[in-house]
């Protein structure tokens, strides 16, 4: 897939309406991991940067814009995890303490991005709080969150929050057609990423049938035998984007046997494990699902927003529990 050099079309109303008035110093972008967030975020900052025209738009043509164009904008300010690191550190949010507080490179705005903001450590955020209360004039600070539980109420208070819902499953695959033609993964892809745009862009590229198989029956092998514990934990390991998704895809699954559990006759489930769901569904207790449901996403919080944890160690664990749970041979 091309790397996206503009935001998706299903922000263009909040755009304008940045566009038309950026009257806040501090922003949140909230919403879904997978949906565009970042690009569009990237692009605001470029609209504040502008020195030609006003609030959040650009010109593309001054000397603001060829700078950010570049990657070499001296009053932008990116801060995210550092290479190795799952989290945004206290440090880097007082290294900020000297740029915000001096004039601006070109004597217009300055914009400080923070993507994900619920990466930063409790310290990072109570470091924060006094510059999101009272920045110095024509300072901006744009916040990219995929999860607003974990932010705290103190940096929310102190923030204009913009809620950026997903796009409908039509949006997204007008949009996928236009960026990748007639692709026969589309629809299953779109299912799949739970109509997160981006992951099924990802998804609609990768041989997703294949993957979504071995998923299926690396899990059946283990529900009926559970001899395959370490081997698909060792496998999984080796691709955390990978693993992550198979793991959301295990949650599906034990919702899918709650559903025909109790909503049966319901065109809710994913048709390709229904004869998993539909056996588990009639042979074990919904007490053991939702204990399941909440050791495996737990687990996928865990890694979703990083963690230290040996990935494989915690994913024979979270087999186990599955194995002794819902396992035939148990």
């Amino acid at each position: 897939m091309k790397k996206l050099k503009t935001s998706p079309p299903w922000f263009e109303p909040i755009k304008k309406s940045l566009q038309e008035s950026s009257n806040h110093h501090a922003y949140i972008f909230e919403g879904a991991k997978g949906i565009g967030k970042s690009i569009f975020t990237l692009e605001i900052a470029k609209g504040l940067l502008c020195s030609s025209l006003p609030y959040a738009s650009f010109c593309a043509q001054c000397q603001s814009c060829h700078f950010f164009d570049e990657g070499n904008h001296p009053d932008f300010y990116l801060i995210k995890p550092e290479k190795e690191k799952k989290q945004i550190s206290i440090n880097q949010i007082r290294s900020l303490q000297e740029p915000l507080y001096e004039s601006s490179f070109l004597g217009a705005n300055k914009v400080f991005v923070i993507n994900p903001l619920e990466m930063m450590t409790r310290a990072a955020f109570d470091a924060i709080l006094k510059n999101l209360e009272e920045p110095p004039n024509n300072s901006f600070f744009l916040l990219v969150n995929h999860r607003g539980e974990s932010v705290p109420l103190t940096i929310k208070s102190r923030c204009t929050k913009i809620s950026m819902n997903q796009p409908t499953k039509e949006e997204i695959k007008t949009w996928l057609t236009e960026r990748l033609g007639n692709n026969s993964n589309l629809d299953l892809a779109i299912l799949l990423s739970k109509n997160k745009p981006l992951v099924a862009a990802e998804l609609a590229n990768s041989e997703i049938e294949i993957l979504r198989t071995n998923f299926i029956k690396e899990i059946s092998d283990l529900i009926k035998t559970g001899s395959n514990l370490v081997e698909i934990s060792e496998l999984w390991s080796k691709n955390e984007k990978e693993m992550i998704l198979k793991v959301e895809w295990m949650s599906d699954l034990l919702m899918d046997c709650l559903r025909h559990k109790f909503l049966s006759g319901n065109n809710l489930t994913y048709e390709d494990s229904d004869a998993i769901s539909v056996y588990l569904a009639d042979k074990i207790d919904s007490d053991e699902f939702f204990y399941l449901l909440e050791k495996t996403n737990t687990f996928w919080s865990l890694f979703n927003s990083g963690t230290n944890l040996r990935t494989d160690y915690q994913l024979q664990a979270l087999f186990v529990e599955w194995s002794e749970r819902v396992g035939l041979a148990r």
